[in-house]
């Protein structure tokens, strides 16, 4: 498989990143969590979809074709849109109706459809109409500066938020943490022990349910094989 792949860094306290891929074979890519949550428009021949994706717990493999485009806005955990929560949105992906050729409805407004060159115009309009807000108390915490709350608070902003408990997102971030490791050619048993794994069968049944890979298969992927979420 081939990829060609265009990211570009944007200044908003909402978004991680956005890239623009397009596909030169027909295959698949595994899709693993990554703590984002997406908009992606896909683009298939003549025909373009805009789909809205929440935090994912598991790999998910996503069939392609040769010719296929994708430009995917990775928004930040604490970000969330009121009318699609993240709470109803984990594991989930729901194709948003298009208007016309070149808009979208995301409830009862009618957006334009993005570009990879004005993707961070489209955010900040978004923002600006109440469209995606920011969670300041999941912001704190995950940015390693939480802000004094109950355990219990703690629990139902992240699950509102994110869609995950606050334990099971640590969960993912240690899972992406190992991946990145083994990929930089870490031992195994280094990194479990590392990031607190019991022992190594523990690491190894963690990244199996969470990224879909085993270590060796991690080590072993091309770099076009595997990303994060829809990126």
């Amino acid at each position: 498989m081939k990829r060609i792949v265009q990211s570009r860094p944007i200044d908003s306290p909402f978004v991680e990143s956005i890239s623009s891929v397009r596909f030169d074979t027909t295959g698949t890519t595994l899709m693993q969590p990554d703590g984002c949550w997406d908009i992606a428009i896909i683009k298939r021949g003549d025909e373009t979809m805009v789909l809205r994706t929440g935090l994912t717990t598991q790999a998910v493999v996503y069939e392609h074709e040769v010719g296929d485009e994708q430009l995917v806005i990775s928004f930040k955990p604490h970000s969330f849109m009121p009318l699609m929560p993240g709470d109803i949105m984990r594991d989930e992906g729901v194709m948003l109706e298009k208007f016309g050729k070149a808009g979208f409805w995301i409830g009862t407004d009618v957006r334009e459809i993005p570009t990879f060159e004005n993707a961070d115009v489209f955010v900040e309009r978004l923002v600006r109409d109440g469209i995606i807000d920011s969670n300041e108390l999941v912001a704190s915490v995950v940015e390693g500066q939480p802000k004094a709350m109950t355990e219990r608070t703690l629990q139902r902003h992240f699950l509102r938020t994110t869609g995950l408990t606050y334990k099971h997102f640590t969960l993912v971030q240690r899972a992406q943490k190992a991946v990145a490791m083994l990929q930089m050619g870490r031992p195994a048993v280094d990194v479990a022990l590392a990031l607190g794994f019991s022992d190594q069968a523990h690491m190894i049944n963690s990244l199996k349910a969470i990224m879909g890979q085993t270590p060796r298969e991690i080590v072993r992927a091309g770099p076009d094989e595997v990303v994060g979420n829809f990126q």
